[in-house]
């Protein structure tokens, strides 16, 4: 608390909160995963299910699953990123 008040904090504190937010949502994705026995997979990079550009599913079982089972916790933990990298620019 002292080197914050002596200005030593090196973030502002909107970005402290996104990386608070960003690391919260990335236990919760872990937990989940874990609790589906996919503790080991690969985290999904998008929500999308379709991709209209070719008419196909463009991932495997596995992601399908994370990304039905844990969608609350994947679309947190994808703004969650988003705004931390938004506020790094």
């Amino acid at each position: 608390m002292a080197c914050w008040l002596a200005g030593c904090a090196t973030s502002s504190v909107p970005e402290r909160m996104a990386e608070d937010r960003l690391a919260k949502a990335e236990v919760e994705m872990k937990l989940c995963k874990e609790g589906i026995g996919l503790g080991a997979a690969p985290t999904p990079t998008t929500t999308g299910l379709y991709d209209p550009a070719t008419s196909a599913i463009a991932q495997d079982a596995v992601q399908v699953k994370i990304k039905t089972l844990c969608g609350r916790e994947l679309r947190e933990l994808l703004e969650a990123q988003r705004m931390v990298k938004q506020l790094q620019r």
